[in-house]
């Protein structure tokens, strides 16, 4: 499993090799999908045993989960080091490490192609180069009330 944390909770400790399994595999997918990480844990009948398992488990895996945020969590950018991160890139402050003739590693500029990338990202982030269309005409629309057949 991508994801193997070793937890010092009393209640890590009672769960058999394939409920372990299911933790595991639960917490190590994207999607959380239940019946997919019994499947992966070895369960005969994932589609049954896969949300029993969430409702058992339910403590563990929420253990589990806080345990991997608290991990991960720091080396995650959030949305404002981005921003920064493209801004850098876009006026060319950030210099990238290039292999020379000599062999030797030198600091280069970043390419313009590379700056015009990182605009373009930036720009999309903040929703500039949305698309709009506008629609022109006249649209007659009759809406008739009266006796109609049960039928229609």
């Amino acid at each position: 499993m991508a994801f193997c944390f070793k937890e010092v909770s009393s209640i890590t400790h009672k769960l058999t090799q394939k409920q372990q399994r299911f933790v595991d595999a639960y917490c190590s997918v994207s999607e959380f999908n239940a019946t997919d990480a019994a499947r992966r844990a070895g369960y005969k009948h994932p589609n049954k045993q896969g949300p029993e398992n969430l409702v058992k488990l339910g403590t563990v895996i929420a253990q589990r989960m806080e345990s991997l945020q608290k991990k991960t969590g720091s080396s995650i950018m959030n949305q404002q080091e981005v921003a920064e991160r493209l801004s850098k890139f876009a006026d060319g402050s950030i210099k990238v490490q290039q292999l020379a003739n000599n062999g030797k590693l030198v600091d280069a500029p970043i390419s313009p192609k590379d700056q015009l990338k990182a605009l373009e990202l930036l720009g999309k982030s903040y929703g500039m180069f949305v698309d709009k269309k506008e629609i022109n005409g006249n649209l007659d629309i009759e809406i008739g009330v009266g006796n109609y057949d049960d039928e229609d």
